[in-house]
C-alpha cells in the first residue's frame, strides 16, 4: 500500500495508474472490459430518454438501452468510430468506423485480450449510435473478417464498451 504500478499491479490492462482507465485505444480510455448488458424494459428504456441520450424506445427486452443505462448515457458508449479503431488495433489494420473489412485479416487474441474482449472471434460489440427505436448499431468482430451494421436492440447476443473520461 499504495498499489504501485510493475509491483502490486501486473496487468498488462494496467495503462495508467489511477486514471480510470482499464485499456486505451487511439487516446480513448475504455472505463472497464467489455461486457454483456442487463436489458431493461419499455418502461425504464423510456424513463431514460431524458438523461442517456436515447431517442426512442420499442421493446420490453432492450438489451442496447441496457447497455446504455450499464454506461450512464449514449456517449458514455463507444462510437462507430472508436469501434473502428479498436478493430483497427485488434486486426492489425485500418478499420474506418463504417469499413467492412473481409479480407487478409485475423483477429489477433492477445491484442484482444489486452482489451478484455473475448479469446476467440464470433461476438458483436454495441455503439452508443441509435439507428431507430428498434435498432442500433454494432460491430462485428468475427475470425477473419469484421463488420459494422446495425440489429434488434432486443438481440442478447451483444458486449457494451464504457468510456472512462
Amino acid at each position: 500500500s499504495p498499489n504501485k504500478s510493475s509491483k502490486d499491479l501486473r496487468s498488462i490492462n494496467v495503462t495508467k495508474l489511477g486514471s480510470g482507465c482499464f485499456a486505451e485505444v487511439n487516446g480513448v480510455c475504455l472505463a472497464s472490459a467489455p461486457f454483456a448488458p442487463t436489458p431493461v424494459t419499455k418502461a425504464e428504456c423510456e424513463a431514460m430518454i431524458s438523461t442517456h441520450g436515447i431517442q426512442a424506445c420499442n421493446y420490453n427486452t432492450d438489451y442496447w438501452a441496457g447497455a446504455v443505462k450499464a454506461c450512464g448515457g449514449t456517449s458514455k458508449m463507444a462510437s462507430t468510430a472508436q469501434l473502428g479503431n479498436i478493430a483497427s488495433y485488434v486486426y492489425g489494420t485500418t478499420v474506418g468506423e463504417r469499413d467492412n473489412v473481409y479480407d487478409d485479416i485475423t483477429y489477433d487474441p492477445t491484442k484482444a485480450a489486452e482489451l478484455g474482449l473475448p479469446s476467440s472471434a464470433g461476438f458483436f460489440v454495441w455503439s452508443g449510435e441509435e439507428y431507430a427505436s428498434t435498432n442500433a448499431y454494432f460491430r462485428y468482430f468475427y475470425s477473419g473478417s469484421t463488420v459494422w451494421s446495425r440489429t434488434s436492440r432486443n438481440d442478447s447476443g451483444g458486449l457494451v464498451v464504457c468510456l472512462g473520461d
